[in-house]
């Protein structure tokens, strides 16, 4: 029934830093701006309406004729929902939906949040602009119940940003100006699992004490039945923590946290066509980002291990010996991390007076992103975190992720409706770079359409207000994950793993304040 080669594991394979609360693909952020939410950020590259536009194209400053502050914020809730179930190192079952064990489908595992951002543009000459943005440009906040079915694989995943970008443009001629700027991006994470240190299987303790009752009516001995049970079994013991009903659920939890600072840098070219077509472009660099900080087991007890001799701690799952009980050291830790490089390309065209119309395709290149691994920044006493992990090289913890480039396109509409208000509209398709195959419990994203909708509203010729809001759609979407080693072979025997569907909507509502000096 039970192959006694892999019976256990730590399963302390860190958590990917990737969310699934934001209306862009990845963990990047769009919500940068109501006035683009509300055509879906449609052709913004190729625009000039506020001070928004040091985060879509610095080039574009050049069209702000006076200094110019845009400040706001947007709300993002997020609605997921997983059903599902998993099968833990012990090849034992564990429910998702069944009230009758420990486990649950982890709740509305998404969470709420508000992004701020604000901008300052002003123009030096009729030629030269300068500017300063300060921005989210990536984030997730998403938290499973402790009970997670699929809680070995992920719980919580924490991730803020702030960018300052400062940023120049320059007017070559009438048509053409170039700009570009700096990204200094400061980021902290916390990933958090929890640990399936003794995977009680419920099977095998039923079926222990069926075959001991079976044996006993046909007349055996304790002795006998006891041995015949425990051969029905794999050999397991019937004093083993294995089948001890004590030891269902999750036994510990795991986390690291950490920070880093890290420089990229933004281009961008804005060209009008025409008096009623304008064209622009933009580039945003990698950044390499190292998270630093502490891995620590910050469950109550201690950790439990396998040793073969007293005090010498090997990996759990090599099942030799007796277990054990240890406390493990706090583990320096770092998270290599590297954000990915994009391209935009907009269009609009102002078909009359009144209605303007905008395009845009964004290419990400998530393909930096190939696998997220926890790792030791130095080795130290035989009872630490990298040493119980079994995945060799000071590795704490290693995901196949092997993302893909995508594409991004949005077509929208702004329609002027009087010399006060202005109607905005729009729609956004964003390829996902998780695929069926390396699609985890901390990623549950698939491809994304997104309506929004939205209005200004001109106080006087200095103060304008911008408001919008955003329905996020995904498909239902399935689950397969399993724990991996560095070669990204499986860890555990087949069937060891967490399987299910998600079902994910967001809905995004925001605002912002423009103000000429």
């Amino acid at each position: 029934m039970i192959n006694k080669k892999t019976l256990l594991s730590t399963a302390l394979i860190g958590a990917a830093l990737t969310p699934a609360l934001t209306m862009a693909s990845g963990y990047k952020l769009n919500e940068q701006s109501a006035a683009g939410m509300g055509t879906a950020h449609a052709g913004r590259a190729a625009m000039a309406e506020d001070a928004s536009v040091i985060f879509y194209n610095p080039a574009a400053m050049t069209e702000l004729a006076r200094a110019q502050i845009t400040a706001g914020f947007t709300y993002i809730k997020g609605n997921g929902e997983f059903t599902g179930n998993a099968v833990n190192a012990a090849q034992g079952g564990m429910t998702g939906a069944d009230d009758t064990d420990p486990y649950s489908d982890g709740g509305n595992y998404l969470g709420e949040a508000f992004i701020p951002f604000v901008y300052y543009v002003r123009p030096i000459n009729e030629k030269l602009s300068l500017g300063l943005g300060i921005f989210a440009p990536f984030g997730t906040n998403t938290d499973y119940s402790s009970d997670f079915v699929g809680g070995g694989y992920a719980d919580e995943t924490s991730l803020t940003s702030l960018e300052i970008q400062p940023s120049f443009a320059y007017k070559i001629n009438d048509q053409l100006s170039i700009g570009g700027g700096i990204d200094i991006v400061y980021m902290e994470g916390l990933l958090s699992k929890s640990t399936d240190l003794v995977p009680y299987n419920a099977q095998a303790d039923a079926g222990y004490d069926l075959a001991f009752a079976g044996a006993k009516q046909n007349q055996l001995s304790d002795a006998d039945a006891q041995t015949f049970a425990e051969a029905q079994i794999g050999g397991i013991s019937k004093d083993s923590p294995l089948i001890d009903p004590n030891n269902a659920g999750y036994e510990n939890h795991y986390e690291v946290e950490g920070d880093d600072w890290g420089y990229g840098f933004n281009l961008g070219a804005f060209y009008k066509l025409s008096d009623a077509t304008t064209i622009g472009f933009t580039y945003r660099s990698e950044i390499e980002i190292t998270l630093e900080g502490d891995s620590v087991f910050d469950g109550e007890g201690p950790v439990m291990v396998y040793s073969s001799v007293a005090d010498a701690v090997v990996p759990v799952g090599a099942l030799v010996g007796d277990m054990t009980q240890t406390t493990l050291a706090p583990q320096a830790s770092e998270v290599p991390l590297t954000t990915p490089q994009s391209a935009t390309l907009a269009v609009t065209h102002q078909v009359s007076e009144a209605l303007l119309l905008q395009a845009g395709t964004t290419w990400t290149g998530w393909s930096s992103f190939q696998s997220f691994d926890i790792i030791a920044k130095e080795e130290t006493a035989a009872a630490d975190i990298s040493d119980v992990t079994a995945l060799g090289d000071g590795y704490i913890g290693h995901i196949d992720e092997s993302w893909t480039d995508v594409w991004a396109v949005s077509v929208g509409g702004t329609y002027q409706l009087n010399d006060r208000i202005a109607l905005r509209a729009g729609y956004a398709f964003d390829q996902s770079p998780v695929d069926d195959e390396h699609r985890t419990a901390r990623v549950p994203s698939s491809d994304r359409q997104w309506l929004t909708a939205g209005v200004q509203y001109v106080v006087n010729n200095d103060l304008s207000i911008d408001v919008a809001a955003g329905y996020l759609y995904m498909e239902t979407m399935s689950l397969n994950e399993v724990n991996k080693k560095l070669d990204n072979s499986a860890k555990d025997d087949a069937g060891v793993g967490v399987t299910g569907e998600y079902e994910i909507d967001v809905f995004g509502l925001s605002a912002q304040v423009n103000y000429q000096f």
